[in-house]
């Protein structure tokens, strides 16, 4: 190539640069407000899980905060092996929370085979859905006040909401169900007729999340009357929404055919372990913890009453969710939902949350315009954002510090307690090994023994057996089963029924009281029975 056809060459490649830089720059110049979210986003949410993250390397390896995790990796292992939802071989379960969570973690079996980076994996993934949740809060804050600044100070608050990160980090489907919620928002304020369809595809995507995701199609019908109102709706509108529903239960319909298929129930068998009439001392825990819910997070409060501005301006579903799903906890599994440091009442607290900001920002406006005169917009909102940061973020500092101490705890004592078993009963009994259990998670995927679950969330049987604890035992023995891994409190119980002579203590594992955390006990063992000392 001559020097004129090289400097030809060079003077095409510069305009081409150069144009795409301009195509960038205009793009750029049109969309400040998506790209500062989206950084925002990035990285506070980013900052938020590496302390954690930083803070549970200080005290153990990789791994997570509840043992409920590993049954969503042992789900997961199950469809990539192709045996979907058999628990244990040749029992099919209903017992997934979050079948879609579950098939999302599958992919990570054709990366990792280690528990390690089977952890990082999920942490990975969380992130990811974490970061879009944040992303989606800042969008919905900065769309209902049309201020970039709020929706930035919402993304801010959000990471440091107690028990956010914690849980958003914990290997449970909290990110994905939380994220489901959120893009419904978004979707259910939209007008167009594009929008119609996707929202039942949405519908079908939160129950699959988590059961009560069906609080998504509640906002359908609202949603509709809205359109009504603004004179939006039209025949063709009207079949669509026949069309939606359609859709979602064409999205949910494979897992209820699972589930009327193994229990002849339409929904899962966590629904059916969890949910009941609640009893007094249920009742009396969910006010307690809730009094005490108020003055860890005055938001709530400001969530609950000022909410009602939303309904007014005809942006009800942050709201909605976030008391329906109050309701709905408060009447079904009062007590269910404070376990696990509060995992199912997460989304309440960042719905009530978001609409504190908003209801906040809106409310400070009108007094500062209205009664204080102040007309300037950049001082109204500076002086509005900073009695906000004050009010609402700031409190929630302290509590987003202790959480990740007890992050850190948490997996150390799941690792010490359930993954340390479950390797010493991988290495320790046979391979066609059965154990009965209390607790379902890491000691069944660690240990890749069949398991049977006492507390029936995994084993059909158990829940709708309807046995009697001798029933129990005979139904334990004819199965095989001939270990109990168990906590030695709990364990007491069965103790009742079983001659001193058929059982006998293999292996315990007891966790300081300076460095256990959780629901759990601080010890735990195995136990060996010996069937032909008893009579079953």
């Amino acid at each position: 190539m001559n020097e004129s056809s090289e400097k030809e060459v060079n003077s095409v490649v510069e305009k081409n640069s150069s144009g795409k830089i301009k195509i960038f720059s205009r793009w750029l110049d049109g969309n400040r407000g998506f790209v500062t979210i989206l950084i925002t986003a990035i990285v506070a949410t980013g900052a938020s899980c590496a302390y954690y993250l930083l803070t549970m390397l200080s005290y153990t390896n990789p791994g997570f905060t509840l043992d409920d995790s590993w049954i969503h990796l042992q789900f997961a292992k199950t469809i990539y092996e192709g045996t979907p939802w058999e628990y244990s071989p040749g029992y099919p379960s209903t017992g997934s929370t979050s079948p879609l969570w579950s098939l999302i973690l599958s992919s990570l079996f054709y990366i990792y085979s280690d528990p390690i980076g089977l952890a990082w994996g999920v942490y990975i993934i969380s992130i990811c859905f974490y970061i879009a949740s944040s992303f989606v809060v800042g969008t919905i804050v900065s769309n209902y006040t049309q201020s970039v600044t709020w929706g930035v100070l919402a993304i801010i608050g959000f990471v440091i909401i107690p028990r956010n990160t914690w849980l958003m980090l914990s290997g449970m489907e909290t990110p994905l169900f939380v994220f489901a919620l959120l893009i419904s928002i978004i979707v259910l304020d939209r007008v167009e007729t594009k929008y119609d369809l996707l929202l039942g595809i949405l519908v079908g995507v939160a129950y699959l999340s988590r059961p009560e995701g069906i609080i998504v199609a509640f906002g359908v019908p609202i949603r509709f009357l809205i359109l009504g109102y603004k004179r939006k709706l039209n025949k063709t509108r009207i079949v669509t929404l026949f069309v939606s529903a359609g859709l979602a239960a064409l999205v949910a319909l494979p897992w209820i055919l699972h589930c009327l298929s193994v229990t002849g129930l339409p929904l899962p068998d966590t629904f059916y372990a969890k949910v009941h009439t609640p009893s007094e001392s249920e009742i009396d825990a969910w006010n307690f913890w809730w009094t005490l819910f108020v003055r860890q997070m005055p938001f709530l409060l400001l969530g609950v009453f000022l909410g009602i501005i939303l309904i007014v301006k005809g942006k009800p579903f942050p709201w909605l969710f976030a008391v329906v799903l109050t309701v709905l906890y408060r009447l079904s599994a009062p007590y269910a939902s404070l376990i696990n440091n509060n995992r199912y009442l997460l989304p309440i607290f960042d719905l009530f949350y978001i609409v504190a900001v908003i209801s906040v920002a809106w409310t400070l406006e009108i007094v500062l315009v209205g009664i204080f005169h102040f007309v300037k917009s950049p001082d109204v909102k500076l002086i509005a954002v900073t009695f906000t940061l004050f009010i609402l973020i700031i409190p929630l500092i302290p509590s987003f510090i202790d959480q990740a101490t007890y992050y850190g705890r948490a997996v150390k004592t799941v690792n010490d307690l359930h993954v340390n078993i479950g390797y010493w009963m991988a290495e320790n009994t046979p391979e066609d090994a059965v154990f009965a259990t209390h607790d379902a998670g890491a000691v069944r995927f660690i240990s890749n023994r069949s398991m049977i679950d006492l507390a029936g969330l995994v084993s059909p049987d158990i829940i709708h057996g309807n046995m009697t604890p001798r029933e129990t035992l005979s139904y334990l023995r004819e199965k095989g089963c001939t270990y109990f891994v168990y906590f030695n409190d709990l364990f007491y119980f069965w103790t009742l029924f079983l001659p001193s002579a058929a059982y006998e203590m293999v292996y315990t594992v007891t966790i300081p009281p300076e460095v256990h955390v959780g629901g759990g006990r601080p010890t735990m063992s195995v136990y060996q029975i010996f069937w032909e000392y008893t009579s079953y």
